[in-house]
């Protein structure tokens, strides 16, 4: 019976046993008994139950009784405490557990007797047991109607007249319509109207042919009553007996029902909840009614300002159209409706949209009052009925690494979340951001693994500026912690015009290398291998056979350029000495020592053993010219004379401090070029790949590919310059086994990225 469930439950909260196994056993240890509680669920019948004339009951206004199942003989009585879990002491036994509200024997107007049963309830000697009653209308009940379609009682009877009801030996006069005279079920009753007829003196009743002697629990009896007219003493009859189980609404005034009651899910005990911005939070407001919803006023106060514009004093109320759809467009939830008997508000969508005030955190606040039965929630003094949304700020940072940065572009980390915020939701509406000195400048983007990447549009040389505060901003408005990030200055190679050259003589002839000033050189050539430039060396001639160097300079585009020949000439070749008689000169044999010129950056390292032409030297390079950034592009100008469909190349290398490569490119072409003309090697960096910072340079420019047994030549007389008075002067030396010539100037690099 639902309305009992609502009255004898719900309102009164009946639900006495509610707590887990583990606090009955430590509240009840060692003892032996009832734990008892008045069950909350549908009870089956519903009748009228709440008299006008009586409070609805309370928790305390039941008592508790304990039986004797096999004698009826009651063993202990005690008064409802209130409390839950209660527990009344008894002795091993088998019993029957009776809660009452109300005299089972009264006969009475709106006296109502309610009453659940336990029957056999066991108690052992190892602890307590737990009793649920459900408790229901346990007595029965008459009421009355009168049919005044056909004929007016005032035309046939003197005011007062009314029904008595008997039962027991007892009666009852219900002389208020409004009231039922409640009885014993099971009880003989008999039912008489009493009346003084229209201009007559004497009271007279009538006994009334009710087709039912006796009522069950619970059962509601209505007699409707009609004057008739043509019966002689008591013109009356019953038009209609009618037994039903009414809806607690329709049978007792609806301000006897429990006032509405709002509860809450998702909010703390203080009835907030706290949140960060994006941060998926489910929550809502639960309106526990008895009866059909009547209105609900929502007020709200706002701090989020794209909702300051609904805080109003005045509030707003369900039952006014358009505030229900003003609520619900603003704040993209749905509210209940006038006349639903269950309700509850989702605040989850709400929750979505609140915003800080640019990190600021929010206080939102939503007070709600309902009516239902007549009644508001707000008749509570003690409810809290406001519900505090905090809206915290989100979170999120951002990172830029050190190689991420280059000279013209840095790249920031994709966003970290942390805590509960939404990290997707986060990502999608961000913006990267860079100080430019006076405003801060939205970074141009594009999407890779490791984040979003700023592109400068001036040249990287022009970019004087190399440290910039960087950050994220959510929405425009919440902003992240700010990260540095520094731009790698672009270098260009030492001496990479050619100009600048180092001669040293030895034995008469010289030695070239691309030295600024001597000493530890930038730039390095394989001429120490190829001059056998050694400091025991009598038995050298150089140039003619055994000591030609395979790089010098000639005029270039602008000053300087280096030459770079294939050689056969070097360390390798024999010196024999003919007999007088043949004159007694000397010759040569071609070397078979062929290697090609070699200009790179580094120091080549030889190793030169014996004092004889005739010894083995060891020749390597190594690669240790320091470089601090990481162009994308090397380019140069050349001239190239190949020998017999010869090659040459060009390889650079950029080295980690590990003398790992980083990146590297390569370059072979064999076109015949007696003009200068550009050419290029790109670096070609991945956009998946986090690249190391660069240590040094490793760039080799050689003027053939062939080295070895393959690579040709011919005996040739060779022109060698040096730098006299300012001016180039001319050296010529024969014979020169010589192949390809390539000619390098003005070295560069482009700097991309």
């Amino acid at each position: 019976m639902r309305m009992i469930q609502k009255i004898v439950a719900g309102c009164i909260g009946l639900c006495l046993f509610a707590c887990a196994e583990t606090d009955e056993l430590q509240t009840t240890e060692g003892k032996t008994g009832f734990v008892v509680s008045l069950k909350e669920e549908t009870v089956g019948v519903e009748a009228r139950t709440a008299p006008r004339d009586l409070p609805y009951p309370v928790k305390k206004d039941f008592t508790i009784r304990i039986l004797d199942a096999k004698t009826d003989e009651e063993v202990k009585s005690e008064q409802c405490t209130g409390d839950d879990n209660q527990l009344i002491i008894v002795g091993v036994g088998i019993y029957d557990v009776v809660a009452e509200y109300g005299d089972a024997s009264a006969v009475a107007l709106d006296a109502p007797y309610y009453r659940g049963v336990a029957e056999e309830q066991w108690v052992y000697a190892d602890g307590t047991t737990p009793v649920a009653l459900t408790c229901r209308v346990a007595n029965s009940l008459v009421s009355i109607k009168y049919d005044e379609t056909h004929v007016k009682f005032a035309d046939k009877y003197e005011e007062g007249y009314y029904v008595k009801v008997i039962a027991n030996g007892t009666s009852v006069e219900i002389r208020d319509i409004a009231k039922s005279a409640y009885f014993p079920a099971g009880s003989p009753f008999e039912v008489y109207f009493c009346a003084v007829k229209k201009g007559g003196t004497e009271e007279k009743e009538i006994k009334l042919d009710v087709e039912r002697s006796t009522l069950n629990p619970a059962d509601h009896l209505t007699l409707t009553l009609s004057p008739e007219p043509d019966k002689y003493e008591m013109p009356l009859s019953i038009t209609k007996e009618e037994v039903k189980q009414e809806s607690i609404s329709a049978t007792i005034p609806l301000e006897w029902l429990p006032k509405p009651k709002v509860t809450a899910t998702g909010f703390d005990a203080n009835n907030t909840l706290a949140f960060v911005e994006t941060e998926q939070k489910q929550a809502a407001l639960n309106l526990n009614l008895s009866s059909a919803l009547q209105d609900m006023k929502l007020t709200f106060n706002f701090e989020d300002e794209q909702f300051a514009s609904l805080n109003r004093s005045e509030g707003y109320s369900l039952a006014v159209a358009e505030d229900k759809q003003a609520i619900e467009t603003a704040l993209g939830i749905t509210l209940p409706s006038v006349g639903d008997r269950e309700a509850s508000i989702d605040l989850a969508a709400l929750i979505d949209q609140l915003h800080t005030n640019a990190g600021v955190p929010t206080t939102n606040t939503v007070t709600v009052d309902v009516k239902a039965n007549n009644r508001w929630s707000s008749e509570d003094e003690t409810a809290n009925l406001t519900y505090t949304l905090t809206c915290n700020k989100p979170e999120f940072s951002v990172a830029v690494q050190p190689e991420n940065c280059w000279s013209r572009e840095f790249t920031v980390d994709e966003v970290t979340v942390s805590g509960n915020a939404d990290a997707e939701k986060i990502k999608a509406g961000l913006t990267y951001q860079y100080y430019n000195g006076t405003d801060w400048v939205d970074c141009a983007t594009r999407e890779n693994v490791v984040g979003r990447t700023q592109q400068f549009a001036e040249a990287a040389e022009n970019i004087t500026e190399k440290t910039y505060r960087v950050r994220a901003l959510y929405r425009g408005a919440i902003a992240s912690d700010e990260v540095e990030a520094t731009l790698e200055t672009p270098e260009q190679l030492q001496n990479g015009n050619m100009d600048a050259w180092n001669e040293e003589t030895y034995e008469g002839r010289y030695s070239f290398n691309p030295w600024a000033n001597g000493g530890t050189s930038f730039w390095d050539t394989n001429n120490d291998y190829t001059t056998r430039h050694r400091n025991n060396s009598s038995s050298v001639t150089m140039a003619n056979y055994n000591g030609f160097h395979a790089v010098s300079y000639v005029q270039g585009r602008s000053g300087l350029a280096a030459e770079l020949r294939s050689t056969a000439n070097g360390r390798g070749n024999t010196r024999v000495e003919l007999p007088s008689w043949l004159g007694g000169t000397q010759r040569s044999e071609k070397d078979i020592n062929k290697v090609a010129g070699k200009l790179f950056t580094g120091t080549a390292n030889v190793e030169m053993t014996g004092n004889d032409i005739s010894g083995a030297d060891t020749y390597s390079e190594e690669k240790n010219a320091s470089f601090s950034s990481r162009p994308t592009t090397l380019a140069f100008y050349y001239k190239y004379v190949p020998y017999n469909s010869d090659s040459w190349s060009v390889h650079i290398e950029l080295l980690d401090e590990n003398r790992e490569i980083i990146v590297q490119g390569d370059k072979t072409l064999s076109e015949l070029k007696n003009d200068w003309t550009q050419e290029s090697v790109a670096l070609e960096y991945a956009e998946n790949i986090v690249y190391e910072k660069c240590m040094y340079v490793y760039v080799m420019f050689k003027s053939t590919t062939n080295e070895g047994a393959n690579m040709p030549y011919r005996e040739i007389t060779q022109t060698f310059y040096v730098m006299e008075n300012g001016a180039l002067s001319s050296h010529t030396y024969s014979p020169a086994y010589v192949g390809s010539v390539l000619t390098i100037d003005d070295i560069s690099l482009v700097y991309d990225k």
